[in-house]
């Protein structure tokens, strides 16, 4: 039984529309020449109609130049032989390729006004497809001319037989080519960490992979957990990794994690915490929802603290690389470029909510 994986592949194969010529190829030899010109226009419309749109390109290209060739076996195909009538359709099919590479431009620019990049990457695929195919069977047919050069038309059984082959092994390449490009394709994107693009509401309107989203910089927005570590009113902080997007060496909150597309918050702030502290539980409360923007990233930040006063459960969290910093040694940095763009936004807030909290609950205890 076929998986629904690889269904996909093979309704979104572009290279998969050159299987009816490939299968032409092979009947010619075995059949008469119009079974097989039909042969090879009935899978090219099974092809059109029963794959997916974006990736039917190829097959409508199969579709043109077998119905040509169709109307050409009433008429020029009866007196030739067998190869000349097998290289009337190459040629034709070639032909049909160019036309269709010609159009690309008219066609690329139709589709930017409907701004589907899904469909755009789907049809690029078919244009890169058909290029490999017309420059491998232009070089075929250059092989042709020369066998009919030296041998005549027509040419010997074997000669024959040596010119279908190497038609069918440049189809093939094709194929398998293309195959495997889809293949390395799609292990890299089950791989891909996928984030959603959410509105300043938080609407998810759709995913975009992090390694993408990172190349384009801050034209999509994804939402973020950052959670504040607060040690008995003083803010736990670290050096960013390298690896960071924003902000890589400055000082900022351990906790900090993209949200991962149909992932839940909690399971985000869970994970943020996991990847620093394993499976340790700490307190946690969310503080507050904003948007973030600069020229490299556009972020949707959701703030949640973890307010500890337990000594014996900050001293068991496995923390490294960072230090407690009071309010005071906070203040006297700012605008001094160690702590990133994000915490310096939020400090204000952490200052007049929590960090006032625990001042009057100081005060109250020492009254």
């Amino acid at each position: 039984m076929v998986d629904s994986f690889s269904k996909q592949r093979i309704f979104k194969n572009p290279a998969f529309g050159l299987i009816p010529m490939l299968v032409f190829s092979f009947l010619i030899s075995l059949t008469d020449s119009r079974t097989a010109v039909g042969t090879g226009l009935a899978l090219s419309l099974l092809g059109h109609f029963v794959v997916t749109k974006q990736s039917r390109l190829i097959y409508t290209v199969s579709v043109v130049a077998f119905a040509i060739s169709l109307l050409l076996s009433f008429t020029i195909f009866s007196p030739l032989p067998l190869m000349n009538r097998f290289v009337v359709v190459e040629i034709v099919f070639v032909l049909s390729l160019m036309s269709m590479r010609l159009s690309r431009g008219k066609i690329m620019s139709r589709l930017g006004r409907r701004k589907n990049i899904m469909l755009k990457n789907y049809l690029k695929e078919a244009f890169r497809v058909a290029f490999q195919t017309q420059y491998g069977l232009f070089t075929h047919l250059l092989l042709v001319l020369l066998v009919f050069l030296f041998y005549g038309e027509g040419g010997s059984f074997a000669e024959g037989s040596f010119i279908m082959a190497t038609c069918q092994v440049v189809l093939l390449l094709v194929i398998l080519m293309e195959s495997w490009r889809l293949y390395l394709l799609n292990r890299k994107l089950l791989s891909e960490e996928w984030l959603p693009v959410v509105t300043e509401r938080g609407e998810v309107t759709g995913r975009v992979a992090k390694s993408i989203t990172k190349e384009m910089k801050n034209k999509f927005m994804h939402p973020v957990v950052r959670v504040a570590l607060i040690y008995k009113g003083t803010i736990y902080l670290k050096e960013r990794d390298a690896s960071r997007l924003l902000n890589p060496g400055l000082l900022d909150y351990p906790f900090e994690k993209y949200m991962q597309f149909n992932d839940d918050i909690d399971v985000t702030v869970r994970n943020s915490i996991a990847k620093e502290c394993g499976g340790i539980n700490i307190p946690l409360r969310f503080l507050l929802k904003y948007t973030f923007e600069n020229e490299t990233t556009k972020r949707l930040i959701f703030l949640y603290v973890s307010d500890i006063d337990d000594e014996e459960l900050f001293n068991s969290l496995p923390l490294s690389g960072g230090k407690l910093w009071t309010e005071a040694q906070i203040e006297d940095n700012m605008g001094t470029s160690i702590f990133s763009e994000c915490f310096e936004l939020e400090f204000e807030y952490l200052k007049n909510t929590v960090l006032l909290a625990h001042q009057f609950r100081n005060k109250l205890k020492n009254a």
